[in-house]
């Protein structure tokens, strides 16, 4: 729950800038991919690294076959997160099942 928090905490100024409905949506995507990392073990944002972000494509896939603009979607929510604890880089990209 500590994860989720941070997260939520980190996206709160975001969530009030720019067109509101897509911000909520890339709020609750942050949010599932926080709840996503906790269920790894990863108790605080420094504790989430690309393993987790590999992890959660893995999962989306397997859970429902996605359009690649909604894997986008995801991935630019993961993005901004990424951006917003400071992190260095950006965070793995979606894999395609063709490659």
């Amino acid at each position: 729950m500590k994860l989720r928090f941070q997260v939520e905490q980190l996206a709160h100024t975001y969530a009030r800038k720019g067109g509101r409905d897509n911000r909520q949506q890339q709020v609750a995507r942050m949010v599932a991919f926080a709840e996503h990392a906790e269920g790894l073990g990863a108790v605080d944002i420094g504790q989430v690294g690309g393993r987790h972000v590999v992890s959660y494509w893995r999962m989306l896939r397997a859970k429902s076959e996605l359009a690649d603009n909604t894997l986008y979607a995801h991935w630019l929510a993961i993005r901004s997160l990424w951006h917003l604890a400071g992190k260095v880089g950006d965070p793995p990209r979606p894999y395609s099942d063709s490659k």
